[in-house]
């Protein structure tokens, strides 16, 4: 019988992944964290073992990309890929479960009467537990409930109050759904409205700037195979000749060659590409005083961006200062790139004066906060990325749909080029305008607008949510307070 419990909730946990690109079955979202709430709060029986068959089925196949990020970046073992997996599955539960846990004695032991207010008081720790997850290990912001509004009615919220706003409303319908049971179809069935797929038409055929997007699509398993060079640098070179004559701005993905921008076979291909008239945006090994940055750079210019945020034990390991030399693991091939400066400025274009762009690398994109701050000035986003490492896997739909998130919350047009998928052009309300597929070698020639009113998200961030949740909190602990002294 425990056994059929504890599978239960580990279907319940995959069910919420379904909710999620590639499937978009959104609703469901509802369905898993209704579940995982109401057993957490009502039942008194295996209850952190089914928390834990939850999570395995919710992050355990939802980051299960992790795994191919791990064995190929940090060129370690398949056994080592899964240990580290694990892991990070086991933190994120405890980091989920726990506090929750915590809060359904002190809500739940009959001193607080209130349904709204235990209602309110659930919604707003799932919300801080969800910004706390922007920042422990470096962060591990993926499979944010909030996502699941793109391309929904409330789509535009992420203007407002972003992907935080949108996630406090799925937190207020699930935990809904679990303490009001009796209503559960009502309030399920009624919340359907919201999920309601609508189709972002962009009708504008004239651009600002005129872009060209390549995808070498390049196999990554040989990309540093001495004879394979030469096949990138070709099959680069050819792309760029079907560029359009109109593009201001060609734009190649994060990393794609195998050598950095301070070696002579950088300096060689650049004289190779012969475009002096565009603009040549790409992104590049950086090694600077030894130290190895992943970094983009505006050929024009000269002037280079670190990315800040780097993939927990693909291209880091934490707390490597402390365990490098110890154990042989932690000294990984591509475990020693440095991050980048969490300030850093926007890169101008030499070909319209007054324009800058905000340029982020992969999984920067998943920081709402470091994106709005980059974008305080920005006329537009640039956003290279090294898709590979996710495999065949969700994660590069979600990738997409996370940098879609990203143009809506603050009113910019984004330029998304990958290695191997899905680069887009996509539009400031998350529109795209163009796109190449997954495993496809290509050009996009397309154009952008540039933006300069900054939207609400832009200006306060998730500040706004946050207090919202800090109040609520504060209420449920007031009124707990005083239900103490009544009965005294």
């Amino acid at each position: 019988m425990a056994l059929k419990q504890h599978f239960t909730a580990f279907v319940f946990g995959i069910i919420g992944i379904l909710a999620f690109a590639p499937f978009s079955i959104k609703p469901l979202i509802l369905v898993s964290y209704a579940y995982l709430i109401r057993t957490i709060l009502f039942e008194n029986i295996h209850t952190l073992k089914k928390l834990i068959s939850w999570s395995i089925g919710y992050w355990g196949f939802g980051m299960s990309w992790l795994i191919v990020s791990v064995y190929y970046y940090g060129e370690t073992s398949i056994l080592i890929s899964l240990v580290i997996f694990f892991l990070l599955t086991l933190f994120l539960i405890l980091c989920f479960g726990l506090p929750l846990i915590a809060l359904k004695y002190r809500l739940f032991s009959g001193k607080v009467e209130s349904k709204h207010l235990k209602i309110l008081s659930i919604s707003s720790l799932l919300i801080l537990f969800e910004l706390s997850r922007y920042y422990l290990l470096n962060g591990v912001p993926w499979l944010i409930p909030g996502t699941v509004f793109l391309d929904t009615p409330l789509h535009s919220i992420y203007s407002l109050v972003g992907v935080t706003g949108g996630s406090f409303i799925v937190y207020l319908i699930a935990t809904s759904i679990a303490i009001l049971w009796e209503h559960r179809y009502k309030i399920f069935f009624g919340s359907l409205v919201l999920f309601i797929p609508i189709i972002d038409k962009n009708e504008r055929t004239e651009f600002d700037l005129n872009v060209s997007i390549i995808q070498p699509s390049s196999d990554p398993f040989q990309k540093y195979n001495l004879g394979y060079k030469s096949y990138i640098e070709n099959n680069i070179l050819n792309l760029i000749k079907d560029t359009s004559i109109e593009s201001q701005m060609i734009v190649l993905p994060e990393a794609e060659l195998p050598y950095s921008l301070n070696s002579n076979d950088f300096r060689q291909f650049i004289n190779k590409i012969n475009k002096k008239d565009k603009e040549i945006i790409m992104g590049v090994w950086n090694i600077n005083d030894k130290t190895l940055f992943n970094s983009l750079i505006n050929v024009n210019t000269n002037e280079i961006y670190n990315k800040r945020h780097l993939v927990p034990f693909g291209e880091y390991i934490p707390f490597t200062s402390s365990l490098r030399g110890v154990i042989d693991f932690f000294d990984m091939p591509m475990s020693n790139v440095a991050h980048g400066s969490s300030i850093q400025d926007n890169i101008k274009m030499s070909s319209v004066d007054g324009v800058n762009f905000s340029p982020l690398i992969c999984f920067d994109v998943a920081f709402g906060n470091t994106v709005r701050k980059s974008n305080i000035s920005s006329n537009f986003i640039i956003n290279v990325s090294n898709d590979t490492w996710f495999g065949k896997s969700m994660g590069p739909y979600q990738h997409l749909a996370i940098t879609r998130i990203r143009a809506i919350e603050n009113n910019k047009w984004i330029i998304r080029a990958t290695n191997d998928g899905i680069s887009a052009i996509i539009t400031n309300n998350g529109t795209i305008v163009d796109k190449i597929d997954k495993n496809i070698s290509g050009v996009i020639n397309s154009g952008i607008n540039f933006t300069y009113k900054r939207s609400l998200y832009n200006i306060f961030g998730h500040y706004i949510p946050i207090i919202l949740a800090l109040i609520m909190l504060l209420t449920s602990f007031i009124i707990d307070l005083c239900s103490k002294r009544k009965k005294y």
